[in-house]
């Protein structure tokens, strides 16, 4: 895949986006700037519309400067949107205990991210019985790690989503798996199909290269803070009885990014694949779902 990066024309409709989004974030800086170390009044919340609307009108481009975009108003919607159950990572932290002092402690989160002292935490790993009676591994990050991996996520689908074909149901907003049920048999009465291949992914979390990971998110999104934040994630390993063991392959278990990395790897790698070089090959008719 090399290092090579795209660059794109952009429009002047679509610099005039860019610098109404510069100008916002520059005034949401400027009332995040104090002197105090106390939390400013967080008001509003941030918008991503701008950059998805940016990544839909030019699907070729390379962003490189969206980590400044991890800002007060973007972490408090993440921590919205995350899951606040009673089970907890290494860190011992609740949501509840988390809201008890919320501004400051966002505050605090938010000053380490910009002076590149956040520190990812190891992840929690328990193991729960299938139905089957096999078991299975579940990871639980940090509740800090959880607020910032939503605020990186929420980036990514703004810019990725877009591309992600419409057959594509896994881990997205307004897909199921009924809709793929649905789809399949809608497609195999109208194209009279004959044959069904079903082919599955086994272990797909675990066992995702880092090197081609990294490539692949770089083919839309070259931000050094972005890549930076992802890779920390990778590698920070887990926790099992006391016992820490190191990250080779695959995304951070149980993490809040982990469907959305592994979606705009299997978009590439699959997905895009069959669209591109394997469908126009094919004598009859074929889809894929």
């Amino acid at each position: 895949m090399g290092d090579t990066q795209r660059s794109q024309t952009i429009s002047t409709q679509n610099r005039r986006i860019v610098k109404q989004t510069t100008c916002k974030t520059n005034r949401a800086r400027s009332m995040q700037n104090n002197d105090g170390g106390k939390p400013p009044l967080l008001v509003g919340e941030v918008s991503l519309s701008n950059i998805s609307m940016l990544a839909k009108k030019n699907p070729e481009m390379t962003f490189t400067s969206l980590s400044h975009r991890i800002d007060l108003s973007l972490l408090k919607e993440a921590l919205r949107r995350i899951k606040k159950g009673a089970a907890t990572g290494v860190d011992g932290v609740t949501g509840m205990a988390y809201a008890a002092n919320l501004d400051q402690n966002l505050y605090n989160l938010y000053q380490r991210l910009c002076r590149g002292q956040y520190v990812a935490t190891p992840v929690k790993r328990i193991w729960i019985e299938k139905e089957n009676g096999k078991l299975r591994p579940i990871g639980i990050p940090a509740f800090e790690d959880k607020i910032v991996q939503k605020a990186v996520e929420m980036i990514l689908s703004a810019i990725d989503e877009p591309n992600f074909y419409n057959f594509s149901h896994g881990f997205r907003t307004g897909h199921s798996q009924h809709m793929a049920i649905k789809e399949l048999r809608e497609n195999c009465m109208k194209k009279n199909t004959n044959w069904i291949v079903s082919a599955d992914v086994t272990g797909l979390f675990d066992n995702i290269d880092h090197h081609h990971l990294r490539e692949i998110l770089k083919l839309r999104i070259n931000d050094g803070g972005i890549i930076r934040l992802i890779g920390k994630w990778l590698k920070v390993g887990v926790v099992e009885e006391g016992q820490y063991y190191l990250s080779d392959s695959g995304t951070p278990q149980g993490g809040v990014i982990s469907p959305v990395l592994s979606n705009i790897f299997l978009h590439h790698v699959l997905d895009d694949w069959f669209v591109r070089e394997v469908q126009p090959r094919m004598k009859g008719r074929s889809f894929f779902n």
